[in-house]
Formats: structure tokens, sequence, C-alpha cells
């Protein structure tokens, strides 16, 4: 491994050979504490430090991906410019202009925003393709997403309809075509139907 290469790894704060997964961690952790957009109102020096800061990350993430596999089209990447959040791209650039009370990453090609209080989902454009309605919203897993709707949690599909009625006080993410979920004082989980079959320490039934 060449002394660059070497130098690229410190400069991301990560050991040499570290996986791609935890580079691409890495740089956009440094990236949103460097963006020089969360410096415009800081004086001109920590601006200037901030633009130098950013160019010897990206350049060290650049020169990281470069020695391995190619990077694939990534999504915007999430970050808090102070008073809102927007995104950037893997080279720093802002691609999606601050505009969210809360933004979160992007999973199935949508990412959860809040504005006015309210979530909804974005896609890579920065455009609301599931309008804000809701309390509070997970992020999308095997095609559904957990929502707080009036006080109960459902699952909405990729359209924004609902695929399973909100009626529990929680619900987590699908995973193997099913999602833990508390209804009352009952734990269990939930398939895509909406069945739910309840653990045996709840009185183990299957209710529709």
């Amino acid at each position: 491994m060449s002394d660059e290469l070497l130098q690229a790894y410190e400069t991301l704060d990560l050991p040499p050979g570290a996986a791609l997964d935890d580079v691409k961690a890495a740089y956009r952790d440094l990236a949103k504490v460097w963006h020089p957009d969360r410096y415009q109102h800081e004086p001109m020096r920590l601006q200037q430090r901030a633009e130098r800061m950013l160019k010897q990350i990206t350049a060290a993430y650049q020169l990281i991906l470069s020695a391995g596999a190619a990077s694939p089209n990534a999504a915007p990447i999430p970050m808090d410019f102070g008073r809102l959040w927007g995104y950037i791209d893997e080279s720093g650039a802002t691609v999606i202009h601050p505009q969210f009370e809360e933004a979160r990453a992007f999973d199935e090609g949508l990412a959860a925003a809040r504005t006015v209080g309210k979530w909804g989902f974005i896609d890579h454009a920065g455009e609301f393709v599931i309008t804000p309605l809701y309390d509070e919203a997970g992020d999308f897993h095997e095609g559904l997403a957990a929502v707080l709707w009036r006080g109960k949690w459902g699952y909405i599909d990729r359209t924004g309809a609902f695929a399973i009625i909100p009626r529990f006080q929680a619900a987590e993410p699908f995973q193997n075509g099913v999602a833990r979920v508390r209804l009352g004082a009952r734990a269990g989980e939930v398939d895509r139907e909406g069945r739910v079959v309840f653990d045996a320490t709840s009185g183990r039934h299957l209710e529709d």
C-alpha cells in the first residue's frame, strides 16, 4: 500500500484496508462536520479552513475508492446545515438545498424528511413523493414504512397508501416478511396482510 493511500486512510481516521462501508461512513461524518455551508456566518478564516478540510477529505475518499471497487451511484447524503437539513453528494457538493427540519438517509430510493412538524418521503431530487402528514416515520424496508398517524402506528407502501391500517402502539421495520409490533399490552409480529401473531407470553393467537 502506497504512502499516499496510507495517508488517505489516516485523513479519514481509518485503519488501512478498512471496509468500504466504513470508508463511506467516515467520509459522510467528516463531510457533515466540515461542509463550508455550515460556516457561512463564521469568520472568513473558519470558512477557508472548512473548504480546505473538505477538499482533503474528499480527495482522500476518492483515492481510496479508486484503489478498490468503483463507487456505485450513491444516494444523496443527509446533512445538518445548522438550522435546516439538506443533502450532499459524495464529492461534498450540495445536491438538495437545506429546507427540512430533519432528514434521514435514503433507503429503497426514498428518504424520510420532516417539514412543518410532519414527516413525509422525498426522492433523490428532494421532492416529496409521499406527502408529509405523519407525526413520526420509519424508513422503508421490504417496500413498507412504519408511520405514526393520529396516535397509532401503521405501514404505508411506496405510493403513500396504507398497506396496514394504523392501530399499533409501536411498530418496527419489516424483516423477512414480518415486523415486530405492539398492540395494547401485547407484542407480536405482523405480516404484510396485517395479520398479527402475538408472542406466547402475550397469549398467542392470530388477529386480523
